[in-house]
């Protein structure tokens, strides 16, 4: 994904120290190098890519103070040609993002950066590949600043390295970015990740969120290094403080100590339209939240909604917060949907503190997701609800 130059610009101007030699593992078409070269930063760019079709789109090239090389981030022996030795004092990049097969080089050469990597056959993360790359190769004092998509900052799996980059690091920034950064069509949560490695070691760690066209900081908070190893970004840590000041509220239960059941449609709405079964889908929401009333009698073999049931969707990042209660008759259940089933005397309460604004607010924040959200069995049980 493309940066857009009001990013670009704001990831510069998150670089303290000024001088030197600038690193950038995929430059692509330019946009944080020309960023980088606008507010003065480097005395030297080395910038590496290898799609020589968005290279030639870098007006910046030809500027003395740039040394570009076309070159495979992912082939360690190709990177180690065009790089040497050699050591920077600043590293940045909106790296790729998702996970892609790589060589057994490349999979050596994430193992020795990361040994605790979770390696799954051929597969590595991308961004976290470009990242641990160019960390290899800072010198100290040093910074980094980095596009990152959510796993950097939330998976478990990647705990230790987050635990390795706060004990090595002076101080840390990890600030979530609008979701309609990269394309207006398409809601994406990554974060701008800032390192900077100074005379101390032991990150103080700030987690922000950006806003508006300049993505200005709209709100920051500090963090213990134990927290931001769990997770580093701030909606977390925001949805935490909201659920327990709801547990604690007076007359507040969870799912699970209410003795809720939840449970996931069994077929994809392709696979009942095949077999010509009428179906409840998330698409079937009414968008204001309310009652649907069904015909018929339920079918055997399928996960049914009945009456007396709350439907919430498991996935969809537009209709997530949104939930229909079962007035009457039965209807399948498509797997993108959960049937909630509560003691006849909490029904009204639950539905209707789920479709006001606590209810729906909670759910957007449980909602896990990079790209498309959604909702886990595990985590709809243990939302608070009136009992």
């Amino acid at each position: 994904m493309l940066t857009p130059p009001n990013l670009a610009a704001r990831v510069a101007g998150s670089i303290r120290l000024s001088g030197g030699e600038w690193l950038e593992l995929g430059v692509g078409s330019g946009r944080l190098l020309e960023a980088s070269l606008a507010v003065g930063g480097p005395d030297h760019y080395v910038g590496v890519e290898l799609d020589r079709k968005l290279a030639s789109q870098c007006v910046a090239r030809a500027h003395p103070a740039v040394e570009l090389h076309m070159a495979d981030v992912l082939q360690p022996d190709a990177l180690k040609a065009a790089l040497g030795e050699r050591r920077f004092r600043v590293a940045m990049g909106n790296p790729p993002f998702g996970i892609g097969e790589v060589s057994q080089a490349t999979q050596a050469r994430l193992k020795e950066l990361y040994p605790q990597v979770v390696q799954i056959k051929d597969w590595a993360r991308l961004d976290l590949y470009f990242l641990l790359e160019s960390l290899s190769r800072l010198e100290r004092p040093g910074e980094i600043a980095f596009i990152v998509a959510a796993p950097i900052v939330q998976d478990p799996s990647l705990a230790t390295f987050r635990k390795t980059l706060i004990e090595s690091a002076s101080e840390i920034e990890c600030h979530e970015l609008p979701v309609l950064t990269f394309d207006y069509r398409a809601e994406v949560q990554s974060f701008l990740l800032v390192a900077r490695f100074g005379r101390t070691r032991g990150a103080r760690v700030t987690l922000g969120r950006l806003e508006g066209p300049e993505f200005a900081l709209a709100c920051s908070r500090t963090v213990s290094a134990a927290d931001a190893v769990h997770r580093m970004d701030l909606a977390h840590h925001e949805f935490q403080d909201f659920s327990q000041a709801l547990a604690r509220r007076p007359g507040f239960t969870t799912l699970e100590q209410l003795g809720a059941r939840v449970v996931r449609g069994s077929r994809t709405r392709n696979q009942f339209e095949a077999l010509g079964i009428p179906h409840f889908h998330t698409s079937d929401f009414p968008a204001a939240n309310g009652g649907v009333a069904f015909g018929g009698e339920p079918l055997a073999g399928f996960q049914t909604a009945e009456a007396g049931n709350i439907l919430v969707p498991r996935v969809g990042t537009r209709c997530i917060d949104r939930a229909a209660y079962v007035a009457k008759g039965s209807r399948p259940i498509t797997e993108a949907v959960y049937r909630v089933v509560v003691p006849s005397r909490a029904r009204a309460s639950v539905f209707d503190w789920m479709g006001g604004d606590e209810g729906k607010a909670w759910r957007r924040s449980a909602a896990h997701g990079s790209c498309a959200k959604h909702l886990t069995v595990a985590a709809l049980m243990t939302m608070p609800v009136p009992g």
